[in-house]
């Protein structure tokens, strides 16, 4: 289909370390680490077939992105734990 958004390649996984950048825009999140703790799935009106996130932050508080709002907020890179 022409003009039909592809579906997202990056898939986080239960247990992915999300680092965020710190020079990022956003003061609240800047520097601090996240790890990806469950998908919770697609929302049905959103049209880019992204998918979404609940990530725990190093201060424990929860919060929900979607996986292009991660890779903006974060270093773009992924740290699996078969890497530690």
């Amino acid at each position: 289909m022409i003009g039909a958004s592809l579906p997202s390649i990056d898939m986080y996984e239960p247990g992915d370390l999300v680092e965020i950048d710190p020079e990022c825009i956003i003061e609240y999140f800047r520097g601090m680490t996240a790890l990806v703790v469950q998908n919770v799935g697609q929302d049905a009106t959103d049209h880019s077939n992204g998918f979404y996130y609940k990530l725990q932050f190093n201060d424990g508080r929860h919060h929900i992105f979607k996986d292009r709002e991660i890779r903006l907020l974060s270093k773009a890179e992924r740290k699996s734990n078969e890497n530690r």
